[in-house]
C-alpha cells in the first residue's frame, strides 16, 4: 500500500507539474505575443509620433527641438527586437516567426523611407514653398506606407495571437481531458486496487459478523490489502476450524449426556458416582428401586457403610480405596447389599476412576444378581442332574444339530462328545425309518413342539437298538426356537419281552399263524376297510378231514407236525396281503383281501384243496389227508364278523355233508343247516 500509495503521489505530482509546466508554457506563449503586439503597436505609434513631432517643430519653431533620434532608436531597437528577439520598451521580445518576416522586411523597408523623408523634411526650410509642400506630402506618403505596413504586421500578429489563444484553449481542453483520463485512471485504480478490495474485506467482515465463517475473499498478494485479506482468510478458516471443533465438542458432550442419560434410565443396571468420602453423589432410578430408597436420598451424601455393612463394606472400601490411591483403575466384584427394608440382596459391581470438576470420583454400574445367584444354584443342581442321571440326553439346535450330551448319551449309544458335536441325530440312525417317518416327527415338532415315540437307531458298535425318545423344544422370547432337548433310554429288552407277550397273545404258539384274537381284529378292521371304499374280501372256513385218525394213529406229536405242515402250505397259497388263522383244533380261517372278482375264489380254492391232498411226511409215516372249506364274501354274506363267521362255517359244514375234500360258497339257503350246526366238526 505505502508502494501504490507513494506511486500515486508521484503521478499526482507529476500531474500537477505537468499542468503547471503547460499553464506557464501557454501563459509565456501567450506573454510573448502579447508583448510582441504591444512592441508592434508602439512602432506604429513611433512612427506617427516622428513624423508628428517632425511637423509640430516647423509649424512652431518655439518647440523644443523633437526627440525624433531617441524615438528612431527606439524604433530601431523594437524593429531588431522583433526580429531577432531581445528587450524593448521593458519587454522580453520573442523573434517573430518566418511567416511574419516578409512584413517585418517591408517595415525595414518602408521606415528607412520614411527616415529619408522626415530628413529631408527637417534639412527643407520652413517656408511654405513647394519644396517643403512637397517634402510634407513625401512624408504622409511615407508616414502611411510605414502605418499600413506595421498595421499588417499588428494584423498578422492578433491573427497570431489568436492562434496562440486557440491553442491555449485547445491545449487547455486536452490538459483538461488528460487530466479528467489521469484522473479516471487513478480513479479506476483506487476502486480496482484499493477500493474494490476494501469492499470485498468489509463484505468478508460483514459476513463474518452474521457468522458465515466460510466467506473467503479473492484478493491477489503483493500489497498490504491482499496481505490483509489473506490474513482475514487465514483467520476465518481459523474461527470456522475452531467453531467445527466446538461444534463437534458441544456435539459430543450432548452424546456423552444423552447416551449417560439413557443409560442412566435404563430399568436394568444401577448408575452410582462415589466421592472421595465414600459417600454417593448420583444414584439412577433403578438402584434407587434396587436398594429400595429414593433417588434424591441416595444423591444426598448418602454413605457406602450404610448400604454394605460387615465384611462386605470392608470388601467396598478395600475396592474404593485402591481405585482413589491409583493401584486399580477398574475392577469388578460381588458383594451382600442390605436393602432399606433390611433384605439383602446380592449385588454385582463394575466401578472405574474418572475426573468430574477436577477431583477424583468413582463411576460404576451395579447388577441385582440375586436371582441369577439362585438361577446358577439351581443350574448347578440340574446340572448334577444332567450329569448323573441314567437317561440320555442330547441338545440340539433348531435343525437338529447336537449341540450337548450327557453321560448317559455315551453310555446308551457309544458315542462321546467329541464324536457327535455339530452332527445332526442322523449319525444314530439304522435305516430302519423311511423318509415319511421323519418328515412326520418335523411336523409335529414344528406344529407343537414335541414328539414321543420309540425309534430304531444304531449303536457306535453297530448294534441296533429301540429307543424311547421324547423330544420338547425350548423356545426363545421372540417365539423362535432355542433349542431342542431329547430324552431317550434304551427299551430293547423291554420292547422284546412286550413283543413276545403281544405274540403269544395274537399268534397261535403251535403253527406260528394268528390266533382267533389277531383273527377277529383283522376280520374287523377288513370290514371297515371295505365300508370306506375298499374292495370286498372273502371269508374262508377249513376243517380238516381224517385229521383226528392221524391224531389217534400216530400220536399227538404227529398231529402237531401236521398241523404245522398244513399252516405252511396254506400260507404258500395266498398272497402275503391275505391272511391265514388257526381258530384252534383243526380250523382254519383265511381272509382273502380285495377281491375283484369274487369268481376269483374257486380258482384258490382249488389250489388250495389240491395242496392239502398232497402226502405229508411225518417222520417215518406218509399220511395222506383232505380238507372241507366253505367261503362267504363282505358284504354280499355279512355285515358283521359273527355274521360272515357263521355264513363261512355252514358254507364249510355244507362242505363236508357232501364228502370231503370239497368246498362250498355260502348261500341264502344254508340257513337251514345251522340248528344242525352247532360245533364245528372234524376229522
Amino acid at each position: 500500500m505505502r508502494q501504490k500509495a507513494l506511486l500515486a503521489l508521484i503521478l499526482v505530482m507529476l500531474l500537477a507539474i505537468g499542468n503547471v509546466s503547460i499553464v506557464q508554457f501557454l501563459l509565456r506563449e501567450s506573454d510573448g505575443v502579447a508583448a510582441t503586439l504591444n512592441v508592434a503597436g508602439k512602432m506604429r505609434m513611433l512612427g506617427q509620433r516622428i513624423g508628428l513631432e517632425t511637423l509640430a517643430a516647423r509649424r512652431n519653431p518655439d518647440l523644443p527641438a523633437p526627440a525624433s533620434t531617441d524615438l528612431s532608436a527606439a524604433f530601431e531597437a523594437a524593429h531588431d527586437a522583433l526580429r531577432f528577439g531581445g528587450q524593448a520598451f521593458d519587454l522580453d521580445i520573442r523573434p517573430v516567426p518566418e511567416a511574419l518576416a516578409p512584413q517585418l522586411k517591408d517595415i525595414r523597408q518602408a521606415w528607412l523611407r520614411y527616415r529619408r523623408v522626415v530628413d529631408a523634411l527637417t534639412d527643407a526650410p520652413a517656408d511654405g514653398s513647394a519644396g517643403e509642400r512637397a517634402a510634407v506630402a513625401d512624408l504622409t506618403r511615407a508616414g502611411a506606407d510605414l502605418l499600413a505596413r506595421t498595421e499588417t504586421l499588428v494584423d498578422r500578429l492578433v491573427a497570431r495571437a489568436r492562434e496562440v489563444q486557440r491553442r491555449a484553449l485547445y491545449s487547455a481542453y486536452a490538459l483538461f481531458a488528460l487530466d479528467l483520463l489521469f484522473l479516471g485512471l487513478a480513479g479506476w485504480v483506487v476502486s480496482r486496487r484499493i477500493l474494490r478490495p476494501i469492499q470485498v474485506l468489509a463484505q468478508q467482515c460483514r459476513a463474518l459478523a452474521a457468522g458465515d465463517h466460510g466467506a473467503r475473499s479473492s484478493l491477489p498478494s503483493g500489497d498490504e490489502l491482499g496481505e490483509l485479506g489473506r490474513a482475514l482468510n487465514d483467520s476465518a478458516a481459523h474461527i470456522e476450524q475452531l467453531l467445527r471443533d466446538v461444534e463437534k465438542e458441544h456435539a459430543a458432550l450432548a452424546d456423552a449426556q444423552a447416551m449417560f442419560d439413557g443409560l442412566s434410565a435404563n430399568t436394568v443396571a444401577g448408575i452410582y458416582m462415589v466421592d472421595e468420602t465414600l459417600s454417593f453423589t448420583y444414584a439412577n432410578e433403578r438402584m434407587a428401586d434396587m436398594l429400595g430408597y429414593s433417588q434424591a436420598e441416595l444423591m444426598d451424601g448418602f454413605p457406602l457403610e450404610r448400604l454394605f455393612v460387615g465384611p462386605a463394606y470392608e470388601t467396598v472400601r478395600a475396592q474404593a480405596l485402591d481405585r482413589f490411591e491409583g493401584h486399580e483403575a477398574r475392577t469388578r466384584y460381588e458383594c451382600v447389599a442390605r436393602r432399606s427394608d433390611g433384605e439383602q440382596i446380592e449385588l454385582e459391581i463394575f466401578g472405574s476412576l474418572m475426573r468430574l470438576h477436577g477431583r477424583p470420583t468413582l463411576i460404576g454400574i451395579m447388577f441385582d444378581i440375586t436371582e441369577r445367584k439362585r438361577a446358577e444354584a439351581s443350574a448347578r443342581r440340574a446340572a448334577l442332574v444332567y450329569a448323573h442321571t441314567s437317561e440320555a440326553m442330547v441338545v440340539t439346535d433348531a435343525d437338529g444339530v447336537i449341540q450337548d450330551v450327557n453321560p448317559a448319551f455315551t453310555a446308551v449309544t457309544g458315542y462321546g462328545p467329541q464324536d457327535v458335536l455339530g452332527r445332526t441325530m442322523s449319525v444314530l440312525s439304522s435305516g430302519r425309518h423311511g423318509a415319511d417317518f421323519y418328515r412326520a416327527m418335523w411336523a409335529d415338532l414344528q406344529a407343537t413342539g414335541r414328539w414321543n415315540g420309540d425309534i430304531h437307531n444304531r449303536r457306535k458298535s453297530g448294534e441296533e437298538y429301540v429307543e424311547r425318545l421324547s423330544i420338547n423344544t425350548s423356545y426363545n422370547e421372540d417365539g423362535s426356537v432355542n433349542c431342542r432337548i431329547g430324552l431317550f433310554s434304551d427299551v430293547t429288552e423291554k420292547r422284546r419281552r412286550e413283543a413276545s407277550i403281544w405274540h403269544q397273545a395274537h399268534y397261535d404258539h403251535l403253527t406260528q399263524l394268528p390266533n382267533r384274537q389277531m383273527f377277529e381284529e383283522n376280520l374287523r378292521r377288513s370290514i371297515e376297510h371295505t365300508r370306506q371304499g375298499g374292495l370286498p374280501f372273502a371269508l374262508l372256513f377249513l376243517d380238516l378231514d381224517l385229521f383226528k385218525d392221524v391224531n389217534d394213529t400216530l400220536g399227538h406229536e404227529a398231529g402237531d407236525q401236521l398241523l404245522r405242515l398244513v399252516a405252511r402250505r396254506l400260507s404258500e397259497c395266498v398272497r402275503s396281503s391275505d391272511l391265514v388263522a388257526r381258530l384252534g383244533g383243526d380250523e382254519f380261517t383265511l381272509l382273502i383281501r380285495d377281491l375283484h372278482d369274487p369268481d376269483d375264489i374257486f380258482s384258490l380254492a382249488d389250489k388250495i384243496l389240491d395242496s392239502l391232498s398232497q402226502p405229508f411226511a411225518l417222520g417215518g409215516h406218509t399220511v395222506r389227508i383232505s380238507a372241507s372249506m366253505g367261503a362267504a364274501f363282505h358284504p354280499r354274506d355279512g355285515d358283521s364278523d359273527s355274521e360272515l363267521l357263521r355264513a363261512a362255517d355252514l358254507a364249510m359244514y355244507a362242505a363236508k355233508e357232501q364228502g370231503r375234500n370239497h368246498f362250498r360258497v355260502y348261500s341264502a339257503g344254508m340257513r337251514g343247516l345251522w340248528p344242525a350246526r352247532i360245533q364245528p366238526q372234524s376229522g
